[in-house]
């Protein structure tokens, strides 16, 4: 009976210093850097790999978001964006033309020509957006 408030209090110690441990391990794993996801880079329109749209780096498994229209060798082909900015924009992402410059709006595309060419790669010739390709009205 003597030893029985002795160990009451060792148990509280012991309660309070593995509290202690769990807040450490906690508020650790939330100090672990972000994710690479939001520490993109812009690259380089024209460059394989590269949104021709925003600008921004693709990883593998990332795609574009395109329409391709029947031709035999070149096609029409609509170019929407990725998934940074295609179907919404990510903040911080802007929708620029690469030939006028201009913004593309959401609803936007770029206009493009795909050229497949027997034994050789595709290649891909951007004509402008909806902005400047568009029919002029009267």
């Amino acid at each position: 009976m003597i030893l029985r408030p002795f160990y009451l209090l060792l148990l509280v110690f012991i309660g309070i210093a593995l509290l202690a441990f769990a807040y450490g391990l906690f508020s650790y794993a939330s100090k672990k850097p972000k994710a690479k996801s939001s520490l993109r880079k812009l690259g380089n329109i024209g460059d394989a790999g590269v949104c021709p749209v925003c600008s921004m780096q693709l990883v593998p498994g990332e795609q574009l978001k395109t329409a391709l229209f029947p031709g035999k060798e070149t096609r029409t082909c609509h170019i929407f964006g990725c998934p940074h900015c295609h179907p919404f924009a990510k903040e911080g992402i802007t929708r620029i033309c690469p030939v006028c410059k201009r913004h593309v709006p959401q609803e936007g595309y770029l206009i493009a020509r795909l050229f497949e060419r027997p034994g050789k790669k595709r290649h891909v010739h951007i004509l402008g957006c909806t902005e400047c390709r568009a029919p002029k009205k009267n």
